[in-house]
């Protein structure tokens, strides 16, 4: 599909910066709504907006389905569902097709990108691969991160706080092989329990607090470290369903320690039922 026959709808960007990009949401425009006429919505070209981009989101992603429902209501109505919640409450599992992949992604933040319309034979070929693609439970979706070094090899970062980190901040390092960090926290215990066991008990809680509360960016900055860059952000409910997207989406991306990989999906079902 040529940039001439995408249709727009606005989008505003965004000047803020780091994790702030994805929560802020500027004041929506207003927009002139078109029919989709049983096309689907299609990510327009120079229509990603700085918000979106943050969640990796490309030009020409198709969107196929919200919360489980193929969408084919038209922009206007997308806004609509977006503004019908807020707080709390503003969780949204968006499908997208890209390179014969289904994928998801969990947003809290309406997207503010532009869109116009896929083609018919996109349109087919989405509709396809989504007869194909099962959900888990709403409650089970969670964020992964994906990150990639030039040799394909890709972290698969999980989003949510690992309780671990709080009680046993040692062995959350020895889970995900965070040497370096590892490596200071032992040394402030050995000089702290030598030194007084009160100052050692003061130095666990305190280093356990930050820990738990930078774990995101403790993870994401090792990684980035090790010359990986941000290559996806996918919703699944657990790490091996990330890696079977990544492999379709690219033959040729492995997943590092793929042998220690996660439990297998629990429940399946085709449609997700979210509570009002």
């Amino acid at each position: 599909m040529s940039e001439e026959d995408d249709k727009l709808i606005t989008g505003q960007g965004s000047t803020f910066g780091g994790d702030d990009l994805e929560d802020f949401t500027p004041e929506a425009a207003p927009i002139d709504d078109f029919e989709q006429n049983g096309l689907l919505l299609k990510i327009a070209v120079n229509g990603i907006t700085v918000q979106d981009y943050v969640k990796k989101l490309q030009e020409s992603d198709i969107l196929v389905a919200v919360d489980g429902k193929i969408y084919r209501d038209g922009p206007a109505r997308l806004r609509e569902i977006f503004a019908s919640q807020t707080g709390e409450e503003a969780k949204w599992l968006l499908s997208f097709y890209r390179d014969g992949q289904i994928f998801d992604i969990l947003v809290t933040a309406p997207i503010q990108s532009q869109f116009g319309l896929a083609t018919q034979q996109e349109t087919d070929w989405a509709l396809e691969q989504f007869e194909e693609h099962v959900f888990a439970d709403f409650d089970n979706y969670q964020n992964y991160e994906v990150y990639r070094d030039s040799r394909g090899v890709c972290d698969i970062l999980s989003m949510e706080k690992d309780p671990m980190t709080y009680l046993f901040p040692v062995l959350w390092c020895i889970k995900y092989r965070l040497y370096p960090p590892l490596i200071v926290l032992l040394v402030c215990y050995a000089i702290t329990i030598f030194v007084n066991l009160i100052l050692f008990v003061i130095t666990y809680a305190v280093l356990s607090r930050f820990i738990f509360l930078s774990q995101n960016n403790i993870m994401r900055s090792f990684t980035l470290f090790q010359d990986k860059s941000h290559y996806m952000t996918i919703a699944a409910s657990n790490e091996k369903d990330v890696s079977t997207i990544l492999k379709k989406i690219d033959p040729t991306n492995k997943i590092r320690f793929e042998r220690y990989a996660i439990k297998a999906p629990k429940v399946v079902h085709k449609v997700i039922i979210k509570e009002n």
